[in-house]
């Protein structure tokens, strides 16, 4: 069987996905980090999904469960954000935390930054949109939500993860610390995604296309783009796995794990008389 590049891709993600759960399971992570969990077990479903249900289904079909899929997966990485930096910024660590006050206005800056972003990237072709088939209103809010959806989760991921890289220290969390390493490859994605959609972008905004061939040749264009988005993304989960697999810096076993040390006095004690003779006897310190 002779695999393209997309099959060989797409193995590959699916197989990160898979032993990146399998660590978070094996190493105590999931109660750690639910929603990244939950975000990487629905990336997961989400990849099989429109692999297995391509071409059997209706385009119609298709089109519904795959971006109910995405807007999904897009409240998750919401809450995945909230989650991380609540491990960070609220850990108390360093002896800082964030106060509410800090909190509501962090928010209300980031989410409003990406809400502008979103809106001056195409208002008016996502206007059009909503109004251009009344019959398939349903599906194109939920495709147009799940297209806007990933792009502010993309820019607030990148704003977060700046806060994270600049604040993150100071608030007790270092650079070997799975919450910064989740951040990072989060942040280092969301760069890769926005870059590749403003490539195809301007590719379509520039170009005028005048043959078949040259129509072929920008499609190809798009290919190795999408491409590269899912090697970037399968780097980012091979990082996780070798962060995630790590203990952070200055990890102490808990009371209950830790060797519990034995006086030889009470050890001897415990002993029967005739096996207490011979520990003395036996035992260089219990010699006169």
């Amino acid at each position: 069987m002779h695999w393209n590049i997309e099959q060989i891709l797409w193995a590959l993600v699916l197989a990160g996905h898979l032993l990146l759960l399998i660590v978070l399971l094996a190493r105590d992570r999931m109660s750690r980090f639910p929603w990244f969990s939950a975000a990487i077990a629905l990336s997961t479903v989400h990849l099989i999904a429109d692999h297995l249900l391509h071409g059997k289904l209706t385009n119609l079909a298709f089109y519904w469960q795959s971006d109910v899929l995405i807007v999904l997966e897009t409240i998750a990485g919401l809450m995945v954000l909230v989650e991380v930096t609540r491990r960070i910024f609220a850990s108390g660590k360093a002896g800082l935390c964030l106060n509410a006050k800090g909190w509501l206005g962090w928010s209300l800056v980031t989410a409003g930054l990406a809400i502008a972003a979103v809106w001056a990237w195409d208002p008016f072709h996502t206007w059009t949109n909503l109004h251009s088939d009344p019959k398939e209103l349903p599906l194109l809010i939920v495709a147009l939500s799940a297209v806007n959806g990933q792009l502010f989760l993309a820019v607030l991921t990148i704003e977060v993860g700046l806060l994270v890289q600049i604040f993150g220290k100071r608030f007790g969390s270092g650079f070997r610390s799975h919450a910064q390493q989740i951040m990072l490859g989060l942040s280092t994605y969301a760069l890769g995604f926005m870059a590749v959609q403003i490539s195809t972008d301007a590719i379509k905004r520039t170009v005028r296309l005048t043959s078949r061939e040259q129509y072929l040749h920008i499609v190809k264009i798009f290919t190795n783009l999408d491409y590269a988005r899912f090697a970037l993304w399968f780097l980012v989960l091979v990082w996780w796995m070798v962060w995630l697999w790590r203990e952070e810096p200055g990890f102490r076993l808990t009371t209950d794990e830790a060797p519990v040390e034995v006086e030889p006095a009470l050890l001897e004690a415990d002993l029967p008389a005739e096996i207490r003779e011979d520990v003395r006897e036996g035992d260089p310190e219990f010699r006169d």
